[in-house]
């Protein structure tokens, strides 16, 4: 068993270090125009394996990917018309506020709605996820960046103190693998990181600081629903591309929600803070 363990480690740590590499050259170093063409690959990757868990006809799937391209080209060409958050974002923002109010205030519940079939919700959720990550790339290419090795932060941190310190489940209805003491360890580690980028970041203030670890309890919040939708359509995984963590939807679950969520505590506070 402690070998298993180990190599899964290994695998994970391997996949994480190649993939981090790849994300900070690709935020730092490429164009506008690549990063966003990036971005919009990724986002229809994610969207062609939410809708192929659920095993969706080849008509559903060019249908909904149409609609997803016509959403973030008119969010391009009429951008002025999307600002602060768009319509659409403002919808995701609004699910994943519904998702954490149903898991942590009502026992870990979550509606029956959700599910992978449910193509409406993953094309609001992921569309939504796209258009904040070019809200971001406009605005701080910096800060983008460390929002998602923040995301990172804390579930890695989550994971190891989970694996051994951990005893106590945390929703043990939604995921019974996940345990408080992670839960602790990675948001300990979280607001760390935080208030370290604050001190030796220009482009993190304190209210970048705070919203990022407000996010933290969303970033769970993705990591549980994934874990609700993949045992609902009875899969360990959503794919298998990326080594030691399965699909594309395995690895930035956390982040789907976290970053929409960042950006919107973001806005909150700043205008919250407006008024004294």
């Amino acid at each position: 068993m402690a070998i298993e363990l180990k190599k899964e480690f290994l695998q994970r740590s391997l996949t994480a270090v190649l993939i981090s590499a790849f994300v900070i050259t690709l935020i730092i170093y490429s164009s506008d125009l690549i990063l966003k063409f990036f971005i919009v690959l990724l986002s229809m990757a994610l969207f062609f394996e939410w809708m192929k868990v659920s095993k969706a006809s080849g008509t559903k799937k060019i249908i909904f990917l149409i609609i997803f391209i016509a959403i973030i080209g008119l969010s391009q060409i009429f951008g002025a018309l999307f600002e602060p958050i768009s319509l659409i974002a403002m919808l995701g923002v609004t699910t994943w506020i519904v998702v954490a109010y149903q898991m942590f205030l009502k026992a870990g519940r979550l509606s029956s709605n959700f599910t992978f079939s449910n193509f409406w919700m993953g094309l609001i959720l992921i569309t939504t996820f796209c258009l904040i990550c070019f809200k971001f790339l406009n605005e701080s290419r910096i800060f983008l960046l460390v929002i998602i090795f923040n995301i990172a932060v804390f579930d890695t941190a989550a994971y190891l103190t989970g694996k051994s310190l951990g005893k106590r489940p945390f929703l043990p209805k939604l995921s019974p693998n996940k345990t408080l003491e992670g839960l602790i360890g990675g948001f300990i580690s979280s607001i760390i990181f935080c208030m370290c980028l604050y001190l030796l970041l220009e482009e993190v203030s304190i209210t970048n600081a705070l919203a990022m670890i407000l996010s933290i309890p969303f970033a769970l919040c993705g990591d549980y629903f994934f874990s609700f939708l993949k045992r609902k359509a009875n899969i360990k995984d959503t794919g298998n591309v990326l080594p030691g963590h399965g699909g594309l939807l395995d690895r930035v679950d956390s982040h789907l929600a976290a970053i929409p969520m960042t950006m919107f505590l973001f806005l909150l506070l700043s205008t919250t803070g407006s008024y004294f």
